[in-house]
């Protein structure tokens, strides 16, 4: 397939240095630029990103998953590439995924791809299988799309979306508020299917009270906030 200068990978990190630069190096075998936010980690993740060959942006304070997921996505869309790899930091998401997500892409140019982990019930943690499990079930029943891991945050989305889409939340939330606004845009979605990779220890999500927050967001995102 080759490495690809047309995507560029965003990275959202807060103190994810023991694995930042692992994968970073995974997914420069696949696209040419990569771009972390340090979201104002206090260890060494800026250091090892740089290393590993990444465009490093770092904030002073740590403001949110959403917030240096949103300034990623800024930075990328300077570049004009054609689309954007959005990605966790901590080995959750396994760089040698994404070629599946670039043939997706290929094929059937859809503005978003997701990343679904669910089809193995048994490499999650019960409090996480069934909070993105329900999750998924409201977020679909609100989009009117059938979305099959409304939390996964390995995703493909096109330049334009990216653009289109404006997006507010600070924290967890915004993969849910990208959703919403997707389906309200019009977008094309589609999912493939992505190796299931739980590492609470290095994760800094807490799934009841953050999956509390994302819901009571996505109520706010799809009644309230027509910005997209």
């Amino acid at each position: 397939m080759g490495i690809r200068g047309d995507l560029v990978a965003v990275i959202p990190a807060y103190n994810c240095a023991p694995t930042v630069g692992a994968v970073v190096e995974g997914l420069r075998r696949h696209v040419e630029r990569v771009v972390v936010v340090s979201d104002g980690s206090v260890d060494a993740t800026a250091a090892e990103a740089r290393r590993a060959g990444a465009e490093v942006e770092e904030l002073a304070r740590n403001g949110g998953k959403g917030r240096a997921l949103r300034r990623g996505i800024e930075l990328a869309l300077r570049g004009d590439p054609a689309a954007l790899v959005l990605l966790d930091a901590d080995a959750q998401h396994d760089p040698d995924d994404l070629p599946e997500f670039i043939a997706e892409w290929d094929r059937s140019r859809a503005d978003l791809v997701v990343g679904c982990r669910l089809q193995d019930a048994r490499r999650i943690p019960p409090s996480r299988y069934w909070t993105n499990y329900i999750g998924s079930r409201i977020l679909s029943w609100m989009t009117g799309r059938e979305l099959l891991d409304s939390q996964s945050g390995y995703r493909l989305v096109s330049a334009p979306l990216a653009r289109r889409l404006r997006l507010r939340s600070d924290g967890y939330a915004v993969e849910s508020e990208m959703l919403i606004k997707a389906a309200r845009a019009g977008a094309r979605l589609a999912h493939v299917r992505i190796r299931t990779i739980y590492n609470d220890a290095g994760s800094h999500f807490r799934p009841f009270v953050d999956t509390v927050r994302i819901s009571c967001a996505s109520i706010y995102f799809k009644v309230f906030d027509d910005t997209d």
